[in-house]
């Protein structure tokens, strides 16, 4: 008894903390054909669903809808062991009655347990955001709460990975990355007219400060820092032009200002740099990121997607994790990873990546690139998206 009223409270609690700040409304939305769980980074996802009537679901949720019928599909799901968050989103899919609920936040376990309640009412697309060093750690016993009915993936390493785990996925679908394609129709118009590819940086390190990171893994912040510190001595040494590919958003806007804020980012590298490089900032509808590692001769972090993405483009890149830990290793061996901490390493490896020619090191690389990023101009990731969304929506 002791232990029912304890989960009992608990669940009361996360309620409370849920419903703090919502706007509660009687009734619920008109049906749609697309459902958008989850708003973040939703403006990449709505020009997929071509016209089709669409919805976007805020989580945590702005306005809660509240009729008869869904507090009490609610209640029939709590009381057969559901929580109570869940079996609200599941219900009010319900009442939408979309063909598809598709997500940005592939890893949210909130969309797992809801597609677990609704797969065979409608179809659930996640669409990978980022790299997955988050299953990469997870237990087999811990990845089984994975449930994807269907997963657009960077590519057959996410399908050998989250296979390997025992994650329960239906149908892998390894397209690319959504965010690298719409990055190269927006440089292909920006530089329709542009003369021959010329290089504006020798080195450019993606930025990934991390505070706070060190009481998870211990010695990560450090890892981190040293990739730069290093890179800027390296070009001090060599005369060479450096940028810094700030991760942080010079104005993120309402939904992300929490997690981008660019003054911590500066704090936090002035530790390890100083304040001579300066930290170039994000500015998301430019790419910005993504645009100075196309500029650089080489690009290095050591985890960044944006690198692995690049890796596909056939730039040349360097992913250096001098953590000790494991789980931060690029998943496929080669001259492009380097877990050695040692200046005298990091400055071999960078000499002899920058002398090497970029037909060798594409030859070298093609086979990785492709298994890690399978973006193909040919068949752009968001055209292929499109397809998918249209099918279901046309049932």
């Amino acid at each position: 008894m002791a232990g029912f009223r304890q989960r009992l409270a608990g669940r009361l609690r996360r309620l409370g903390l849920w419903l703090r700040g919502v706007k509660v409304q009687w009734g619920h939305p008109q049906p749609v054909k697309v459902a958008i769980f989850e708003a973040t980074n939703a403006d990449y996802l709505t020009p997929l669903c071509a016209g089709a009537k669409s919805i976007v679901i805020g989580i945590p949720a702005k306005t809660l809808y509240l009729s008869w019928m869904l507090i009490g599909g609610v209640a029939w799901l709590v009381l057969r062991g559901r929580g109570v968050q869940e079996s609200y989103f599941a219900v009010l899919l319900r009442r939408l009655r979309p063909a598809i609920v598709i997500t940005f936040i592939d890893n949210s376990d909130l969309f797992y347990r809801v597609a677990r309640i609704n797969h065979t009412r409608m179809r659930f697309l996640a669409i990978q955001n980022a790299a997955r060093y988050d299953v990469v750690e997870l237990l087999p016993e811990k990845a089984q709460h994975i449930f994807l009915p269907e997963f657009a993936c960077f590519g057959e390493y996410e399908k050998d990975l989250y296979t390997s785990k025992g994650a329960q996925v239906g149908a892998f679908y390894p397209i690319g990355s959504l965010r690298e394609s719409y990055f190269r129709r927006f440089w292909k118009d920006a530089h329709a007219t542009a003369p021959a590819h010329s290089y504006e940086y020798d080195l450019c390190v993606v930025a990934e400060a991390s505070p706070g990171w060190n009481k998870l893994y211990p010695g990560s912040e450090d890892a981190i820092g040293r990739v730069a510190s290093y890179a800027v001595r390296y070009a001090k040494e060599h005369g060479l032009r450096i940028v810094i590919a700030g991760k942080r958003d010079v104005s993120p806007g309402q939904e992300r200002a929490s997690i981008h804020q660019r003054d911590v980012e500066l704090a936090w590298y002035q530790r390890y740099i100083g304040t001579e490089t300066p930290i170039t900032p994000r500015v998301r509808d430019q790419f910005t990121t993504y645009g100075l590692i196309s500029k650089s001769r080489l690009s290095l972090a050591l985890m960044s997607t944006a690198l692995r993405e690049a890796a596909n483009r056939g730039c040349k890149v360097l992913f250096c994790n001098f953590s000790k830990d494991p789980r931060w290793n690029f998943c496929v061996d080669g001259v492009w990873s380097l877990t050695k901490d040692s200046y005298e390493e990091f400055s071999d490896r960078v000499s002899h990546l920058l002398a090497m020619s970029e037909q060798d090191y594409l030859a070298q690389s093609a086979k990785m690139s492709a298994y890690v990023m399978n973006n193909d101009d040919a068949a752009p990731t968001y055209v292929q998206l499109e397809k998918i969304i249209a099918a279901a929506v046309a049932g």
